[in-house]
């Protein structure tokens, strides 16, 4: 399996918040590729099934959230459209940007900026906030567009040097990708448990998705990947991690510690490379929702480092998404060996 072609096929389908159904969809699809069935629910979660062969086998479920942030088009303003955010959108990062509107058809668009030449001082050294900010899509058709259509920013993926990917979305793409990759190298080990892939929705406004996929799969144990913030310039040494550095594994009250701890040794033992992410409090992530679901789940956080989140262009390095691959793989085989009794 190709990482990048599989980024490359879930970039194809837009999945701003709440709108996710096209996505999931595709995940059904690539997901069919390695595991024994699929299963949608009615949120717009979808779950690859790989059953182990006995009855009431216990389960652990590998999750990754599929939806992604975006705007939602809330009126029209003298020929421009006026919009709100789905999900943690920062206003800095969209003046001048380039957005695809998910009308029917879609229309490309561009948001609002004044020209520095035709500002003060004062508004050169200001941020914009949303109410400022409007989207142009050129001549609003005579139907208009509906409010409440979903907008994503236009940008494709493309590979940097070094083994570097460069997407939106990525947030939280690359971590199915990993999932993904780890099924498929499971692929004739015989196991002594059942598998569940969750591709859940509506992470990135309140884990709603991992609520109700944890209510209806009740598993034993879950790992929820996803990504966590990559060194940058100017960013905080002790809350990022470098690219290339492996898998972070979390640590601290959202997560289960005998998972964590388990999680660790196996990244030791196999030569997996990897750092400790502390999440002193909410990771938030899935794990979050998924930790407390019925009478409580064991839960695990894997994050892959990533840069720029939350914007057109977040960047991960593709050593990064393998080296989390390899550790759900080799988790995996562990807990089915008797995974110290976890």
């Amino acid at each position: 399996m190709d990482i990048l072609s599989v980024i490359n096929k879930l970039s194809e389908h837009p999945s701003p918040s709440g709108f996710e159904l096209s996505a999931s969809a595709r995940c059904a699809n690539l997901m069919s590729r390695f595991l024994d069935s699929t299963d949608p629910d009615k949120l717009g979660n979808v779950y690859g099934i790989r059953k182990c062969g006995k009855r009431k086998a216990k389960c652990l479920l590998l999750d990754a959230h599929i939806d992604e942030i975006g705007l939602i088009v809330t009126g029209m303003r003298d020929g421009f459209l006026t919009f709100s955010t789905l999900g943690g959108v920062d206003p800095r990062i969209l003046p001048a940007g380039e957005v695809t509107v998910l009308s029917d058809p879609p229309r490309c668009g561009i948001i609002t900026a004044s020209p520095p030449h035709l500002q003060t001082a004062k508004e050169m050294e200001n941020s914009l906030s949303i109410d400022d900010l409007y989207i142009d899509i050129g001549e609003i058709p005579d139907e208009g567009i509906a409010i409440g259509t979903p907008v994503v920013f236009n940008s494709q993926p493309v590979k940097l040097r070094e083994n570097y990917i460069s997407a939106r979305a990525l947030d939280d793409r690359a971590s199915l990708a990993a999932i993904l990759r780890a099924i498929e190298m499971l692929k004739g080990k015989k196991l002594t448990f059942d598998i569940v892939v969750s591709a859940t929705v509506q992470e990135e406004v309140g884990c709603r998705g991992a609520t109700v996929a944890g209510y209806a799969i009740n598993p034993d144990w879950a790992v929820v990947v996803d990504v966590t913030h990559a060194t940058t310039p100017g960013a905080d040494k002790s809350s990022t991690f470098d690219a290339g550095s492996g898998v972070c594994i979390g640590v601290g009250p959202n997560m289960t510690r005998r998972m964590s701890d388990a999680l660790t040794s196996v990244a030791k033992d196999k030569k997996i490379p990897h750092t400790i992410e502390v999440c002193s409090g909410n990771s938030g992530t899935n794990a979050w929702s998924l930790q407390t679901v019925r009478e409580g789940i064991a839960t695990g956080l894997l994050s892959i480092p990533l840069k720029y989140m939350h914007t057109p262009v977040e960047t991960v390095k593709k050593n990064d998404i393998e080296a989390t691959a390899k550790l759900i793989y080799e988790f995996v085989l562990y807990l089915s060996s008797g995974g110290g009794k976890l």
